[in-house]
């Protein structure tokens, strides 16, 4: 019997995995379209801990962001002040955040079964996310703007979707044999 992976996607896994990291991003991005600048780094962060290697991950974190920012500066005409630029870098920054604590809480849940240990790595992503935006609004002077309860509320409901889209993306992308399929954790 063949392999239909490497027959339908001659793909190394190397550029697979690099595709799909690619893929994964700019759908989480799209939402920057659709919502005027709000990118579902909690939910990516939670996916990705879940289904790739810790660098592909970060990349993908990264890459997101960088579209994000493109997105909001390039076309949806984000002012080019000192405080929308340093809460770029915060926004930035967060989501790093918000992919550390997914990737530690994947680790420590990988026994619970998948639906689980992406529910505790989505909360553990969305909270540092959430702790990093309001670190930069201190740092950089701008305080609750944008950090309220209703706002926060509406963040986790976009991200909450984003997650069911992103997660059913992922499955459906390894069952279809372009995405990787989950890595072997160590112990």
């Amino acid at each position: 019997m063949t392999d239909m992976t490497n027959t339908s996607f001659p793909l190394s896994g190397n550029a697979r995995r690099l595709g799909w990291g690619v893929f994964l991003a700019a759908a989480a991005t799209l939402f920057s379209f659709v919502f005027a600048c709000a990118a579902p780094f909690a939910a990516l962060a939670a996916v990705a801990a879940l289904n790739m290697r810790r660098l592909d991950a970060a990349l993908t974190i990264l890459l997101a962001f960088a579209i994000n920012q493109v997105v909001g500066f390039g076309f949806l005409d984000y002012p080019h002040d000192a405080a929308t630029i340093a809460w770029g870098a915060g926004i930035g920054v967060s989501a790093m955040l918000g992919l550390g604590a997914a990737l530690i809480v994947a680790r420590l849940a990988s026994g619970s079964g998948y639906v689980i240990s992406l529910a505790l790595a989505f909360i553990a992503a969305f909270a540092a996310c959430q702790l990093g935006f309001q670190g930069a609004g201190l740092l950089i002077g701008t305080g609750e703007h944008g950090l309220s309860a209703e706002v926060v509320r509406w963040v986790l409901q976009m991200n909450a979707l984003a997650l069911a889209l992103l997660a059913g993306v992922q499955k459906l992308g390894q069952l279809a044999g372009v995405a990787a399929p989950l890595p072997a954790r160590a112990g």
